[in-house]
Formats: structure tokens, sequence, C-alpha cells
């Protein structure tokens, strides 16, 4: 059933998933951490889910090619919205007004956002089809 599906697919179409599975996995790590907190933004976890979801609809929909820049687009306002969330934590912490140093919570999410922004904007300079941009 999925043998000819997943047959001959190009490095970018393995990237999409990945980043889809990773992007997904950031926004549970991040929900689990910031929920019931100041620091937690609601819009920035919707758009990371929403990444994946994306990419495995376009994928499904056989729109490989789509697929890479929604997830970079929906990856990148999502990291503005964190940003966003945790501008005000950063800046207590980098003035040393009320904490000393970043949370372990901080850094993971830091981490897996940064590397979803790293790979979704990677991905979409890579090939997604291995038949010259056309889906099979």
């Amino acid at each position: 059933m999925f043998g000819d599906y997943l047959k001959d697919k190009a490095v970018g179409f393995w990237f999409s998933v990945s980043i889809a599975a990773l992007s997904l996995i950031t926004s549970i790590v991040y929900a689990v951490c910031y929920a019931g907190s100041d620091d937690m933004n609601w819009v920035s976890f919707a758009l990371m889910a929403a990444a994946a979801v994306a990419a495995v609809v376009l994928i499904v929909l056989k729109r490989f090619e789509w697929a890479a820049y929604a997830q970079a687009a929906l990856i990148f306002l999502s990291l503005l919205f964190f940003i966003y969330g945790i501008y005000y934590y950063v800046s207590v912490v980098l003035v040393g007004i009320d904490l000393d140093s970043f949370s372990a919570e901080f850094w993971v999410c830091t981490v897996l956002y940064a590397l979803c922004f790293g790979l979704g904007v990677a991905n979409v300079f890579l090939k997604q089809t291995k038949n010259g941009g056309e889906a099979k």
C-alpha cells in the first residue's frame, strides 16, 4: 500500500516528514513546559502544530514542493510569537532583576525552535522530488 508511495522520494521529502514530526514534538514540549505561565504564547503553539499538520496534508495530496514552503513560513511565524511570549522573561534574566540564569525549559524550547527553524529553511532549498519537480 505505502510501498509505491514512499518509493523514490528525494531527500527533501524525508526532511519534510522529519520536520513535521519535530515541529509536533516542539509544540508539545512547549505546551508542557509553559502552559499556565505568563511566558506561554498559544499562537506560537498553534502555528508550530499547524506546520506539522500542513506538511502532512500537503504530502498526502502529493504537493511535496509546497510542504517545505508551508513548514518554513509557519515555523518562522511560530518562532516570532515564541520570542514575543518569552521576551519579558529574557529581559528579566539578562538584567538580573529576579533571576540569575535561564531555566532548563527555556533552553530546551529555544533549541527545539531554533532546530525547527534551521531545518525548515534548509528544506526549502532541497530537492523535493526526484523526477524534476513533478509529483508521481
